[in-house]
This record gives C-alpha cells, sequence and structure tokens, in this order.
C-alpha cells in the first residue's frame, strides 16, 4: 500500500526509555502466566540440593566412620563383613550412615529429574507466552508503528531478542536459585565445622560483585551496536528476497553482494569486540574464583594439622569449595546473559508497549447499522503534524452511490481513504459513517464494514479458496465461487492445478498482477461490506478484463457505497461524483460531465487520455498540434450545448452532400 506525501512519525519519539531496573520487573513479569510452573521447578530443585548436600554430609561421616574402626580388634578379628553386621555401637552406626547415603543418592536422581522435566516445561511455557504477546502485539500496533520500523528488524525482535530474555528469566530464576542454595548449604557444612572457612568464604562475593556492575557499564552499548548490525544483517536478506525480480531485473546482484558483505564486516568486527571484551572478564572471575579456593585449602589443611577437623571433613569441605567455585563461575554466563537480556527487553519493550496509532474509547460501541453514507468533515492530517498531507479537505457521499477520487500522485488520495477505516486519526476534523464519528465505534465492527482492494495486492500463503474468504472464513463453497466468478477470476482459477484447492506461493507469486488483483476484489466482494474502497485496483489488469470487472461490479456496487481511486477516466466517468485533490485540498467536486466543462486539473487528465478517441490518426491535417491537443479533445469530449449544435449541423451537412 502506498502512502502519499510525507515523512513518517519516529517510533518512540518521545518516550523515556526504561532503566535496567525497570526492565528486569518488567522480564520477570513474564513469569506470571507461569507461576506454578515456576514454583514446581524451585520446589525440585530444593530439594535436589538439599539431598545432593546430605549425600556429602553422609559421606563424610561414613569416611570418619570408618577411620574410627580402621584399626579395631574386633574388625580384625571378625572381619569387615562379619563386623558391619554385627550389634557393635560402631557398625549399627556406620550401616546407618551408609543407609542415608544410599537413600540421598536415590533421592538425588529422582529430583534431578524431575527438575529437568518442570524447568523444560517452565522453559517451553514462558516462551509460548511471550511469543504469543509479541505476535498479538504485532497484529493490534497501528500502521504508524510498522512505518518507522523495518521488517527485518521485526523478525530479529520476536527471534532473537525474545529468546535472550527467555534464557536470561530463566537462568535468573533456576540457576540463581541452584548458585544460591548450594553457596548457602556449603556456607552452613563449613559453620557446622569451622567459623573462619565459612567467613573465608564469604570473602569473594563483594569483589565479584563490584567488578560485574563496573563490566556491565562497558558491554551494554557494545551488546546493542552488535544486535543493531544483526538487525540490518536480516533487513538486507529480508529485503532482497522481496525484491528478488528487481535485483534480477537490474542486474544488481554485485551491488547486493557487496552491500551485504560490508553489513557482515561491519557485525563481525563488532562481535570480534565483544568476544575480547568478555574475554577480558571471563580471566578475572575465574582468578578470584581460585584464589578462593586455594584459600580455603591452606585453612583446612592448617585446621586438619592442629586436629580441629575430622578426616571426613577434608572430602566434605573439598566438595564443597569445588561446588562453590563451580557455581560461582556460572556468574560469569549468568551476566553475559543478563547483558544481552538487558539490551534485547529495551528493544522488545519498545514493541510489547509501544502505544497504538489509533486509541479506540473505553466507551466504543459497535457501528449500528446503516445504509454507508460516508461523510468527511475539515480533515487536515499528516504523518509528521507539522507537515500535514491533507488540509481541511471536506465531502459529503450520499448512500449507495459511487465516488471517484482522483488527482496527481502524492496528492493524499491513498492517505485519505485510509482515515476512513482508522488505520490513522486525522489531528483535526472528523469522519462520519451513517451520522457516527467513527473514533466513537469500535475498530472491529468499523473494520468489517469496509473492505479494501489496495493497489498492491497481497495474498497469503494458503488456497485460493481461503484467500478469497479471509474477511469470512465461514463462507466456503459457492459463495466463493459466486465472488470469483464477479470478479472475472473463475475461469484461470479453474486451469490452476487443483482449482481452488491450489495452494498460492508467498505473496501470491505463482500468479500474475492481474490475477491477483481479482482474488483480491473477490476477497473484498465476499466481504459483503457496507463502504468499499477500490485504491487504483483495475491498474494491473487490460482494459477488456476491467470492463467484465466492471459490468460484474455493477450488481455488487448497487444500494453499497464505493469510493474508487483511479487514473483512467473510463473508469471515472461512470461515477456519481468525482473529488479532484491536489496538494491535499479538495479543488474540486463535482460529475464527469459537469467536470468537463470546468478548466481544471480534471479537464487536462481527462483530455490527454480522451483526444486519441475523438480525432482519426490516418489524417495528420486534421489533428491539432501536440500544445493544442488537451483544449481540443477537451471541446471534443465535453457535452456543452455549442459543441452538441456544431455536431447537428456538421451531420446535417453531411446528409446534404450525399
Amino acid at each position: 500500500m502506498g502512502t502519499e506525501g510525507t515523512s513518517k512519525r519516529t517510533a518512540g519519539a518521545g518516550i523515556r526509555q526504561p532503566g535496567n531496573r525497570s526492565l528486569l520487573r518488567w522480564m520477570f513479569g513474564f513469569l506470571s502466566p507461569v507461576k506454578s510452573r515456576v514454583a514446581a521447578a524451585c520446589l525440585y530443585l530444593a530439594l535436589r540440593t538439599g539431598a545432593e548436600i546430605l549425600a556429602v554430609y553422609a559421606t563424610a561421616q561414613a569416611i570418619t566412620q570408618i577411620k574410627v574402626v580402621q584399626f579395631s580388634d574386633t574388625v580384625a578379628r571378625l572381619g569387615f563383613w562379619a563386623w558391619i553386621g554385627s550389634e557393635s555401637a560402631d557398625a549399627v552406626g556406620l550401616r546407618r550412615i551408609i543407609g542415608l547415603l544410599v537413600a540421598c543418592t536415590l533421592a538425588l536422581g529422582i529430583f534431578t529429574y524431575l527438575r529437568e522435566v518442570a524447568g523444560a516445561k517452565l522453559s517451553m511455557e514462558m516462551v509460548f507466552y511471550l511469543r504469543e504477546a509479541v505476535y498479538d502485539k504485532l497484529q493490534r500496533v497501528g500502521f504508524g508503528f510498522h512505518d518507522t520500523i523495518s521488517t527485518g528488524e521485526l523478525i530479529n525482535r520476536s527471534l532473537s531478542d525474545l529468546q535472550n530474555v527467555r534464557v536470561f528469566v530463566n537462568s535468573a530464576v533456576l540457576v540463581t536459585l541452584d548458585i544460591v542454595l548450594i553457596v548457602g548449604g556449603c556456607i552452613a557444612l563449613f559453620l557446622t565445622r569451622s567459623v573462619w572457612v565459612a567467613a573465608l568464604a564469604l570473602v569473594p562475593l563483594p569483589i565479584w560483585t563490584w567488578y560485574i556492575l563496573r563490566f556491565s557499564r562497558k558491554a551494554q552499548p557494545t551488546l546493542a551496536a552488535v544486535m543493531e548490525a544483526g538487525d540490518r544483517n536480516v533487513s538486507i536478506i529480508t529485503e532482497n528476497i522481496d525484491g528478488v525480480h528487481v535485483v534480477k531485473a537490474f542486474g544488481t546482484e554485485k551491488y547486493e553482494i557487496r552491500k551485504y558483505a560490508e553489513n557482515c564486516d561491519l557485525f563481525f568486527s563488532r562481535v570480534m569486540k565483544r568476544i575480547r571484551l568478555f574475554a577480558d572478564f571471563t580471566p578475572v572471575v575465574r582468578g578470584i574464583a581460585i584464589a578462593s579456593h586455594l584459600s580455603l585449602f591452606l585453612a583446612v589443611g592448617v585446621l586438619m594439622i592442629k586436629g580441629r577437623l575430622d578426616p571426613g571433613d577434608i572430602l566434605m569441605l573439598g566438595w564443597a569449595m569445588g561446588a562453590i567455585l563451580g557455581r560461582l563461575q556460572q556468574v560469569a554466563a549468568i551476566n553475559d546473559q543478563y547483558q544481552n537480556a538487558i539490551v534485547s527487553a529495551r528493544r522488545l519493550h519498545e514493541v510489547l508497549s509501544a502505544a497504538p496509532t489509533v486509541q479506540e474509547r473505553h466507551d466504543a460501541r459497535p457501528l449500528p447499522p446503516g445504509p454507508g453514507k460516508l461523510e468527511v468533515e475539515h480533515v487536515t492530517f499528516g504523518y509528521d503534524p507539522a507537515k500535514p498531507v491533507l488540509r481541511d479537505v471536506s465531502f459529503e457521499v450520499p448512500a449507495g452511490s459511487v465516488v471517484a477520487i482522483v488527482g496527481p500522485t502524492g496528492a493524499g488520495k491513498t492517505t485519505l481513504v485510509n482515515l476512513i477505516a482508522r488505520f490513522y486519526d486525522p489531528q483535526e476534523g472528523r469522519i462520519r459513517i451513517d451520522g457516527v464519528d467513527v473514533r466513537d465505534v469500535t475498530l472491529e465492527s468499523l473494520r468489517k464494514e469496509i473492505a479494501y482492494v489496495f493497489q498492491d495486492t497481497y495474498l497469503f500463503s494458503d488456497t485460493v479458496e481461503a484467500n478469497v474468504a479471509y474477511g469470512r472464513p465461514h463462507l466456503r463453497g459457492g459463495a466463493v465461487e459466486a465472488a470469483v466468478r464477479l470478479a472475472q477470476a473463475h475461469e484461470f482459477v479453474e486451469a490452476l492445478p487443483r482449482g481452488y484447492e491450489t495452494v498460492l506461493g508467498e505473496r501470491g507469486a505463482s500468479l500474475s498482477g492481474g490475477q491477483r488483483q481479482r482474488l483480491a476484489i473477490a476477497r473484498a466482494i465476499l466481504s459483503n461490506p457496507r463502504i468499499l474502497i477500490l485504491d487504483d485496483a483495475t491498474a494491473a489488469i487490460d482494459p477488456e478484463t476491467e470492463d467484465l470487472i466492471r459490468r460484474g461490479l455493477d450488481h455488487v456496487l448497487h444500494d453499497r457505497t464505493t469510493l474508487v481511486i483511479a487514473h483512467r477516466i473510463s473508469t471515472v466517468q461512470r461515477a456519481d461524483l468525482v473529488v479532484v485533490l491536489e496538494n491535499g485540498r479538495v479543488t474540486q467536486k463535482g460529475t464527469h460531465e459537469e467536470l468537463m466543462r470546468r478548466d481544471g486539473h480534471y479537464r487536462d487528465i481527462a483530455a490527454v487520455q480522451l483526444y486519441g478517441d475523438q480525432f482519426d490518426g490516418n489524417d495528420d491535417s486534421e489533428l491539432p498540434s501536440a500544445g493544442n491537443r488537451p483544449r481540443a479533445a477537451c471541446e471534443a469530449a465535453a457535452p456543452s450545448a455549442a459543441v452538441g449544435n456544431a455536431e447537428t449541423t456538421g451531420d446535417e451537412e453531411q446528409q446534404r452532400a450525399r
């Protein structure tokens, strides 16, 4: 659809960007629909962590107990297996510890399985709700938003940015909880054996926190630059797939390859900068962790020498230190995800929080029934309010009449008809249908009563029948065929491999421009609208087919309000009213005959198109000069009394001569 005129509004202009804390709260809001999954995953994770810590504790106790009985005379006399089955207090204690260890190991396996399943379900359900929210928003947001953000960028935000947010939120809940539980449990183990060891294990935490906060200030601008270059890559690919025929026609393959390669080079350089940044970050985090680990081993060794720790404690504390080291090193991965997610969330937030181009009032009511009278009253509109496309446009369309809107390219014709269905709202004036301001009714009820046939036809990758019935999906069979016959498309549809069940290529690429246009006309006919708008709908159709379609439409247009944007006088002259737009203003109104009697734009374009029908090209002497052809043609076409008298006189003279 071509909008004529002006620069578009900038998405998000004047809107304050949210801070990191606000974005965090916003991201975690996506957990609301999956609260039960979050609770289950966290519960299984907590039980798994408890089982793991108990298993380590039981192992340490078993080693200590075995060390105690290693040199026992009873064990040496009876043998280990006989002793372990005896009623000795040491043997009973060891059996209990082994039983606890087996139970903890089984529980660890069960809870690990349950945690993985719950985590997978949480992740999949959350991404489902994220995708649903994004797709729903893209369907509901106004044309103004789509005018300012490219298709490739929206695709990238809907896929890559959404995944970045999903991965971080999932990790922030489960991985962070795992780190907290493991570190907390290990610190608790340390406290049962030595307060000093526990205190030493907490030393790296504030250092990590300070370094990560310092790093994030550098990382986010770098990640944003990478994503912008990625958006550009997707946009280039999308544009070239859509415009492949133009590229081939002009032989610009090398230029397009070079353009894409240049952007890939830019993307590569930004990715390498990001890699270098994180390459500096990871060794520092690991260095802090390793230093802490060595310090803990040193402290444990000193306490072992002094006899303050049992033999099993070295295993328990060694495992705890390894667990802390491993978990805290995950902080680097979470921070990487966080930096990506913050940048992605800001871009995704721009989509999901975008205000609709047109606001539906809270008290909006359905459009009441009516014959379809249309009133445009002093409408002024501009995509940029400072540069209006339409200026004080006013006209009235009686119910059931056909109105043609003509004017030079860029006059605002398409923009005007787009205001009727509230694709945009005018800055001044109003539009009424059957006496009701379109801003007072629900968008759904309004757009159900208006059907468009755009100049740029779009068909979906679906069957012919589904495309025609798009506005009324419950209609099938005979109703669809009747609409297709009226649009003069039945013959070529029947010739398709599977007739009405033939699946069309993307955007209807398997059809010619005229065939696509005829199916679009059939789609509009089937929707049975109160107001039908044809935006240069027959531009891609030959005059003969146009005439057939016009005859079929005569039945459809009867008692139906119709607006036709057209450049062919053969189409316009059948209208009940012609409205001429020039530079966003209505400069002429009237019927074809009335406008042909007046000087102005309409008479000029009519002259250019009609002069060939008024003069015989076999005799050059009878043709007016090139400069006088338009006026001569107008004089020939205008139904004035003088011209009529002259033609009558000429006929009488010819009869007398015969």
